[in-house]
């Protein structure tokens, strides 16, 4: 029998898929607004089910295997399906014109990242993993893309700014299966950054289910994007004599 405790994390996960889903058919019928803030609602269920995951330790496999189908549909499929109709026109088939495939094809190989990132790291564990992560995350890639969608036509900006989500799109793309290495939300020793980082969380939470400020949250998401790969560059991290031996056994023992 599964104890209760696991349908908690489970619950964000299939609601942030549902989100996911219904954010297509938003993109679908042009109400492209509410498909991007459904994407950023993905987002703040996404970080809930871990949450949860931890604080009941109801952690498991199939709550492993099933976020990255939610994060597949609600990170990848959907950012894809808003700049595809946004860009070729609510209900708009790949065919009817040349540029449709252009940008079809750009909307293809953000899903397919998508999918290689979560599978990739469905089967391994890179050292350092609990710390830093490799390559963009999807869930920021999310982020990104559907709060400058909202920002941009908040300020009447989007129609001049169409074309370039197609470009975003593979710029993200490349971002998530590289190795860049950018540092998780984590607790820190000082108390002032834990307070900034705390706030920051709790403003997205509060701002995204009242659909307001979208420009907030495009920059803490920029900010922490771009301060976090620039201060990894700068200091790469270098994994300790134990992470690299765990790295070692696992190779060994997947071989």
């Amino acid at each position: 029998m599964i104890h209760p405790k696991y349908f908690v994390p489970n619950g964000c996960t299939a609601l942030s898929m549902l989100f996911g889903l219904a954010s297509v058919a938003a993109s679908v019928a042009g109400q492209f607004e509410l498909a991007a803030w459904m994407i950023l609602w993905g987002v703040l269920l996404d970080k809930l089910d871990g949450t949860f995951a931890r604080l009941l330790k109801a952690t498991s496999e199939f709550g492993v295997q099933f976020d990255s189908f939610a994060d597949f549909v609600v990170f990848g499929v959907s950012p894809a399906a808003l700049v595809f109709f946004r860009v070729a026109g609510s209900g708009a088939s790949p065919w009817q014109s040349a540029d449709n495939y252009l940008v079809l094809a750009c909307a293809g190989l953000y899903v397919v990242a998508v999918a290689a990132r979560l599978a990739r790291f469905n089967i391994s564990s890179p050292p350092m993993g609990d710390r830093y992560f490799y390559g963009v995350p999807t869930t920021l890639c999310g982020a990104v893309i559907a709060s400058a969608y909202l920002t941009l036509d908040g300020h009447g900006l989007v129609d001049q700014s169409l074309k370039a989500f197609p470009f975003v799109l593979l710029v993200a793309a490349v971002a998530m299966v590289s190795s860049l290495k950018l540092p998780k939300l984590k607790p820190r020793k000082n108390l002032l950054f834990n307070v900034f980082q705390f706030g920051n969380v709790l403003a997205a939470y509060i701002l995204a289910p009242l659909r307001m400020y979208p420009e907030y949250l495009l920059a803490i998401a920029l900010v922490y994007l771009v301060v976090g790969l620039g201060w990894c560059l700068v200091f790469p991290p270098q994994p300790d004599a134990a992470g690299e031996d765990e790295a070692l056994a696992e190779e060994e023992a997947a071989a």
